[in-house]
Formats: C-alpha cells, sequence, structure tokens
C-alpha cells in the first residue's frame, strides 16, 4: 500500500504533467521524475503492459493492446479522474490543483472526450486517450513522462 505522501507526490507529477504537455514547457522537474515513475511501475505491474508497446505512443500510436488499455485505464483511477458511476474520464476534476493557463485546454479536452463509455472499463480509458490525442495536438508530450527514464 502507497502512502498518502507518495501517492500525493503522484496527483502533483501527473498534474505539472498536464501542464507541461498543454503549455509550451516542456522538461519535467527532477523532483517530479520519482512519483510518476513510481505511478507508471504501478500501472505497469497491475496491467502486465508491454515496455515496447507502451513506448509507441512516442510516435503517435496508441497502443490497441489490452493490457495497454488497462494501464491507461490504471493511470486514470490512480490520479482519480473517472466517474465512479458511468466510467467516464473527468480531466475536470484536476482544475483545482493546475495553473490557470492550462485550466482552458483542460477544459477543452473534458468537453471533447468525457462522453466516451465503453462497456469495458480500459477500453473507455483507451477511446478516451484516442479522442484527447484528436482534440489537443500537445497531448502526444503526454507519452515522454510515460516512458521516461
Amino acid at each position: 500500500m502507497y502512502n498518502l505522501v507518495s501517492f500525493h507526490g503522484v496527483i502533483v507529477a501527473v498534474v505539472l504533467t498536464v501542464y507541461v504537455v498543454l503549455s509550451a514547457a516542456f522538461e519535467i522537474p527532477d523532483r517530479y521524475k520519482k512519483p510518476a515513475k513510481m505511478l507508471h511501475d504501478i500501472c505497469v505491474a497491475e496491467s502486465g503492459a508491454s515496455e515496447e508497446l507502451l513506448r509507441q505512443c512516442l510516435d503517435g500510436t496508441v497502443h490497441s493492446d489490452p493490457a495497454v488499455k488497462c494501464y491507461i485505464h490504471c493511470l486514470f483511477d490512480k490520479i482519480d479522474v473517472i466517474e465512479e458511476d458511468t466510467g467516464r474520464i473527468l480531466l475536470d476534476r484536476l482544475l483545482y490543483i493546475i495553473p490557470d493557463d492550462v485550466k482552458e485546454a483542460v477544459n477543452h479536452l473534458t468537453r471533447e472526450c468525457s462522453h466516451i463509455v465503453m462497456p469495458d472499463k480500459c477500453d473507455t480509458a483507451y477511446e478516451t486517450v484516442k479522442c484527447y490525442f484528436s482534440a489537443h495536438d500537445e497531448v502526444i508530450k503526454f507519452c515522454h513522462l510515460l516512458v521516461m527514464e
């Protein structure tokens, strides 16, 4: 079980990544890399996703492998942006902790993609991420967080 401090670090890392992805900045400060790596490692372990398939997102390909889909779901689940009743992904749940200059981009992604609900929770996460890639050009940068060493 991960303690609250570690979990808070993961949330901060993900929020920072959303900021980095949706702003002009790109470098992730070192203090956030460890929590982001922890989140990645947890979700790889829980989903069984292949690092090789995950790295394909750097080319704009979100692989349709079931384990990759469940990895994506795990990420959203760990940062608590999944609506419990419907399974929808609601990034706007992060609005209270993200910088003002990216709030509109997060609202845009939520407006464009939060309607997606599939029978399988991992499929919902996968289809939502595909929507994010279509809705905002900079979302591909999120992959850099997932595959960093």
